[in-house]
């Protein structure tokens, strides 16, 4: 495991070497942070032929062009997360939009020639040497979302598919274009395998308990916005007059941000 982004705030971002025949990095992270990677890269004496990227995301995957090209390696990504590795433009402006001064702390994303990213299908497996890598696709986070399955190892590399894990905690990882019922459907799925450790990108290594929490916790926090929805009829009317995109609709989601820090601190 790499921090990869202990240059801002440690513990927040991993990514991790997979020491085999044939070595893999999944989630190299934020552009900001490939400088830690490589000489982490140096120490370890590892030199991955291939990276391998849950999704676009800036904090996952944003400096994956930039290390693509210092190591040689080949990018695996979802079909539909490949167009934004090859141009990152519109993956960009989109980042700025929803993260606001955080994408400036992650940084640009690199662009990337077409011929030096692989897409996958669900269920592929990448032949590591001593064990198989194996790709599910686990949208729910967002659309283009894959997970990694160490076959042998029996440890899951879920990424946003199950939260971000701090402290023994865990909080949903729920931003927009999230899919609920998607997202439930992927973990109901990730159960299903046999696993023994999951390596989370935010942060660390746990137990597969953590996948039956974060549909538990999807769940929660899903009941709690919906009875909001449900219960205030005049929040209700506002979110079917106006467009997410209104500044009205902005104006409830300030009010939100507002109460919620005064509730924090009773």
């Amino acid at each position: 495991m790499i921090d990869a982004f202990k240059h801002c705030e440690p513990h927040v971002i991993a990514c991790y070497v997979l020491q085999y025949e044939k070595p893999v990095l999944i989630d190299p992270g934020p552009q900001s942070g490939v400088h830690n990677v490589i000489e982490e890269l140096k120490r370890l004496r590892a030199k991955p032929e291939v990276i391998t990227l849950t999704h676009v995301h800036l904090d996952h995957a944003g400096g994956a062009a930039v290390l693509a090209k210092h190591l040689s390696a080949k990018i695996v990504v979802h079909p539909r997360g490949a167009k934004h590795i090859v141009d990152p433009t519109r993956l960009w402006e989109a980042s700025r939009e929803v993260l606001g001064e955080l994408a400036n702390v992650f940084g640009k994303p690199g662009s990337l020639e077409e011929s030096m990213v692989v897409v996958t299908e669900d269920r592929q497996e990448l032949d590591l040497g001593e064990d198989k890598l194996v790709i599910l696709h686990a949208p729910g986070h967002a659309p283009h979302m894959q997970v990694y399955y160490l076959k042998e190892a029996k440890v899951l590399f879920p990424a946003d598919a199950v939260g971000v894990g701090f402290d023994g905690h865990l909080i949903p990882s729920t931003s927009p274009p999230f899919d609920y019922s998607r997202a439930l459907r992927t973990l109901e799925r990730l159960r299903k395998l046999k696993v023994e450790s999951v390596a989370l990108t935010h942060f660390g290594l746990t137990g597969k308990e953590v996948i039956e929490r974060a549909e538990e916790k999807i769940r929660e926090w899903y009941e709690l916005i919906e009875r909001l929805l449900r219960k205030d009829e005049d929040v209700s009317a506002l979110h079917k007059k106006y467009p997410e995109n209104s500044v009205l609709i902005s104006f409830f989601k300030a009010s939100v941000q507002g109460i919620f820090r005064c509730a924090k601190e009773v």
